[in-house]
């Protein structure tokens, strides 16, 4: 009986011994989860950090960004966006005349008809009538209304 007691007794004792070294493992285990929560909290902290510097970093970028817009919407044109830049020929019917001129296609007929008048005085007074692509143009309208297109060759006749 006693040899079963001290038997026992060694049994309990190796109990005890696992079962501290059990609760010795659990705190070195809460200790290093502690550890890693830190650790964890401290990458956590420096990621926050490093977003909130980004966001500074693009807020300020985005307010340039807006700077720069709104100087680029300062610059105006002076053509409306329906106006463009054309060039036209004009050419008398035996080729003898050729010129060139620059232009909007809002401009009235009548205003280009003038600035060749100004070149080439000598058909200025003759009944002069104009044509383009096959047909006739009135005089009176833009050379938009009149299907006029850049690089358009224009032919001056004489009635």
């Amino acid at each position: 009986m006693n040899k079963r007691i001290k038997e026992l007794e060694e049994s309990l004792k190796e109990k005890d011994i696992i079962i501290n070294d059990l609760k010795n493992e659990n705190k070195k285990s809460l200790i290093q989860n502690n550890q890693l929560n830190i650790e964890k909290n401290n990458i956590n902290e420096k990621l926050n950090k490093i977003l909130l510097e980004s966001n500074e970093q693009i807020n300020k970028k985005e307010k340039i960004i807006k700077q720069y817009e709104l100087k680029i919407s300062q610059f105006q044109f002076k053509f409306s966006p329906v106006e463009k830049i054309i060039s036209i020929i004009f050419t008398s019917y035996d080729e003898n005349v050729m010129s060139s001129f620059i232009c909007k296609n809002t401009d009235i007929f009548t205003f280009i008809e003038n600035k060749f008048y100004e070149k080439y005085s000598e058909y200025k007074g003759l009944n002069n009538y104009f044509i383009s692509n096959g047909r006739k143009i009135d005089k009176n309208k833009s050379l938009d209304e009149n299907n006029i297109n850049n690089n358009d060759i224009i032919t001056i006749f004489n009635k």
